[in-house]
């Protein structure tokens, strides 16, 4: 996935941050029916510099690039299907901004599909 992202002036602070440009990507494979590790990474470069009368730092134009291992298991909690991913990035190549490893957990809550609309097996009889 890629995009843009464009910040409004603070007004507080007179500050206007610059335009980034953001790639990230995830290779995955299941291990079982709720559980798939795999790899990912992104890419953050910004693309425009930082503004304002409260720019007093002058061009300021970041970038970082960050890859590593993820994890995530899928599961009900009642009448929720849960999915909890855990995912940590060594950042390299960094620009105006700090670089070494992050880690992010990230639970996902959805309502499950209900019985009713579950596919069921046809009943054969001979």
């Amino acid at each position: 996935m890629t995009g843009l992202t464009y910040n409004l002036i603070n007004p507080n602070t007179n500050y206007q941050s610059g335009v980034d440009w953001h790639l990230d990507w995830a290779l995955s494979q299941s291990v079982s029916k709720d559980i798939y590790v795999g790899a990912v990474g992104y890419v953050y470069d910004q693309i425009s510099a930082d503004s304002g009368t409260g720019d007093h730092v002058g061009s300021f134009e970041s970038r970082v690039m960050g890859v590593g291992p993820q994890i995530n298991y899928s599961f009900t909690a009642g009448p929720l299907q849960a999915g909890l991913n855990l995912k940590a990035y060594w950042e390299f190549d960094a620009a105006h901004r700090p670089s070494g490893w992050n880690a992010w957990a990230t639970l996902s809550l959805s309502p499950s599909e209900p019985a009713a609309d579950k596919p069921q097996r046809p009943i054969v009889t001979k």
